[in-house]
């Protein structure tokens, strides 16, 4: 295999842009809820796919009364 005289390693730009991936991850799983690192921060309950159609189905059944 030849060698790649001249040739500078990405590596650092590599390692940013993984912590970069990590950070917004973090903040991400902070905000909806699945990690609470920082009280107060981020949503109030943890979000549920079922949790809007509960909410519907209240609300369907107060209107009707």
């Amino acid at each position: 295999m030849p060698r790649l005289v001249g040739k500078q390693s990405h590596t650092g730009e590599n390692i940013a842009a993984l912590l970069i991936l990590a950070a917004i991850a973090g903040i991400t799983l902070e905000y909806i809820g699945a990690v609470n690192a920082v009280p107060g921060f981020g949503r109030d309950e943890r979000y549920s796919p079922l949790q809007s159609r509960v909410v519907e189905e209240h609300a369907i059944a107060h209107s009707n009364r």
